[in-house]
């Protein structure tokens, strides 16, 4: 997610008049995250197919693999060959990687009709998902960042990769608690309830496999990311820190993002990501942002963050209608 925004989109919620206009179209929409990738096919006004694959980008798993996990991604959309798209929208992670955006566009060119074919960073889906054509918006999944838009501005925040940021995201939620249990040990303590979850989930039979597993894998962020949602969730008090602390990074970057754009009133904030069916952690989360710009409109993302990327489609066919 370190990829800098690219443009502010316009007004994402088609008038009556312009969803007549569109109904006609064929869009393709994928939003591809760090942990998951997801497609939408729209056509005859509705959604006509969706599926959903693991995410396997350029930088990650190299072209060759990435091209057949895009192929196994579209295949479940069942595309008919002789009827091609009048526009794709890709929002992907890791675009600022070199050679990762011109990939998207060789492989999805040729399934348009006119080459409209639109890529932006997967943040970048979630405010026209959410029917906004300004506000920020905070993706907690794999990793962190912040993206918002107001008029002509564009603003990012954090995003920097799991090596240098990411803070309240995935990756660093489970690094932290692997940080805290190995601080237990060396004070004699017992590992607790969370040490035992998550030794039980890596299956690691002591902290110090749980360590030299963390070393033999640091590279894989989604790999350790899934175990995310087992430290939200955990009773233990420590667990409870660790949470509260990724809120807190959340709300931070929320509203740092907020600063850059410098609105004359507060903007809507809009979470989403892979994180937020923890009910705790979207609550805490919420709350911090409540607690950092009060009076905010806070808001959880009721669809997929691909429904943006299929408005920005829409928006490529037939810009403003």
């Amino acid at each position: 997610m370190g990829d800098q925004p690219r443009g502010t989109p316009p007004d994402p919620e088609p008038r009556p008049s312009s969803r007549r206009r569109w109904a006609g179209l064929r869009l393709l929409g994928i939003d591809s995250g760090g942990t998951t990738r997801r497609a939408r096919l729209w056509a005859g006004d509705q959604i006509a197919a969706e599926s959903v694959a693991a995410s396997a980008s350029v930088p990650a798993a190299g072209p060759a693999s990435a091209k057949a996990a895009l192929a196994e991604l579209l295949a479940g959309l069942h595309l008919d060959q002789a009827a091609p798209l009048d526009a794709i929208c890709a929002g992907s992670a890791g675009l600022s990687v070199p050679g990762a955006e011109r990939f998207l566009r060789e492989q999805l060119t040729p399934l348009t009709r006119s080459g409209a074919v639109v890529i932006v960073s997967d943040a970048m889906l979630v405010l026209p998902a959410a029917g906004l054509a300004a506000g920020v918006a905070v993706i907690c999944g794999t990793g962190s960042v912040a993206v918002g838009t107001y008029r002509d501005r564009a603003a990012q925040v954090g995003g920097w990769g799991y090596l240098l940021g990411d803070e309240g995201g995935g990756y660093w939620i489970v690094r932290e608690a692997v940080r805290v249990l190995l601080g237990l040990r060396d004070h004699g303590c017992p590992p607790g309830e969370l040490g035992n979850e998550l030794m039980s989930s890596t299956g690691a039979d002591d902290l110090a496999m749980l360590q030299r597993l963390y070393y033999d894998q640091p590279h894989l962020p989604r790999h350790w990311a899934r175990h995310a949602r087992l430290v939200l969730d955990s009773a233990d008090p420590a667990a409870a820190e660790i949470a509260a602390h990724a809120a807190e990074a959340v709300a931070a970057l929320a509203a740092a993002a907020t600063q850059e754009l410098n609105p004359p009133a507060l903007l809507p904030v809009v979470l989403a990501g892979g994180l937020l069916p923890s009910a705790a952690f979207c609550h805490a989360a919420c709350r911090a942002i409540e607690l950092t710009l009060p009076g905010a409109d806070v808001r959880v993302l009721a669809d997929d963050p691909v429904a943006g990327a299929i408005q920005l489609a829409r928006l490529a066919v037939r810009p403003g209608g």
